[in-house]
């Protein structure tokens, strides 16, 4: 029996009574009343937390062998997870129930002077269970998921004191986004896009380094991840040093056989699983989170998904060197 993964993640948006600049640092101090976790990735409009495994490794292990948890011992059991943190960590995931809430990821849609709005995201340990392939009992993906929507209640309502903001769901298979001073709406469907992925991601335009954690969290999870982009040595014109390193590090990351550069390209778009995203942004820091203004069209209808996805797969050329 296969279970969909999206149905495992539980997703909320919250008018949050803390300055932006200030709600990582906030969540992560809410976080660890509860358990031990840790900043996966940082970024002032967004943050990724996971649970400690090296921590959680050391507590698990030494309460299994009835030893006390002194500093001393701790530190040893933190030498061994150093040592083979693959295995310690499937120890640990495996010891976890499938609703223990593992990662929390957010994003900030709208700034004000003490508040800002949020779309939160809460993956379960079953999510990671399955996508690393370690034996778990089948479960229900509704309890989990609401298991998940609690634990976001926990953080952002019972923490700060947020304001749950219902959205209305609509069936539109076209949504228009836009990206200025104001809004980020482009850059929260692209990080919400990439946290979905289950199967394949493929991009087309510039990849700063802003997005190279992410990829590899994609690449972590075993989801095939190819890109069309530029060399910056095919520009005459001074290439932006972060686009430069942005290359070298996606190279680095998903290999040459996952990378194809034409200097002809100027669409811009990004293909995730059954859903695309049209539009004027590179996957960069000045479209994401600069001053640029940026538009795109977001869509789930299958005819056009098909089409662009047939259109990369036919343009797709590895680079050899």
């Amino acid at each position: 029996m296969s279970i969909d993964l999206n149905k495992l993640i539980a997703r909320k948006k919250y008018l949050v009574p803390v300055k932006s600049s200030d709600l990582w640092q906030a969540t992560l101090k809410q976080l660890n009343i509860s358990d031990t976790w840790v900043v996966r990735h940082w970024h002032p409009r967004s943050a990724t937390f996971g649970l400690d495994y090296k921590e959680t490794y050391a507590r698990h292990t030494l309460a299994k062998e009835e030893k006390l948890r002194t500093d001393e011992n701790i530190a040893a059991k933190k030498t061994e997870y150093d040592i083979a943190p693959l295995r310690c960590m499937t120890m640990v995931q495996e010891a976890m129930t499938n609703n223990t809430p593992a990662e929390l990821y957010y994003v900030i849609s709208e700034e004000r002077e003490d508040s800002c709005t949020v779309s939160a995201v809460c993956r379960p340990m079953l999510y990671y269970k399955i996508v690393r392939q370690i034996h778990y009992e089948i479960s229900d993906s509704q309890d989990i998921k609401l298991r998940g929507e609690e634990f976001l209640d926990e953080i952002f309502v019972g923490g700060f004191g947020s304001k749950e903001i219902q959205e209305v769901k609509t069936e539109t298979l076209w949504e228009l986004l836009i990206n200025d001073a104001r809004n980020r709406q482009i850059q929260d469907r692209v990080y919400e896009m990439l946290k979905g992925a289950t199967t394949s991601v493929f991009l087309m335009g510039w990849i700063g380094t802003d997005c190279i954690p992410k990829i590899k969290e994609l690449k972590d999870a075993k989801i095939t991840v190819k890109a069309i982009t530029h060399k910056p040595g095919e520009f005459k014109s001074p290439v932006p040093q972060e686009l430069q390193k942005g290359y070298a590090e996606l190279i680095s990351l998903i290999g040459l056989d996952n990378v194809s550069t034409n200097p002809l390209l100027h669409g811009r778009a990004l293909v995730v699983d059954n859903k695309v995203l049209i539009g004027s942004m590179d996957f960069n820091a000045h479209s994401l989170s600069g001053e640029h203004i940026e538009f795109a069209i977001y869509t789930e209808d299958a005819a056009t998904v098909r089409k662009l996805r047939d259109y990369f797969e036919t343009v797709f050329k590895p680079l050899k060197e």
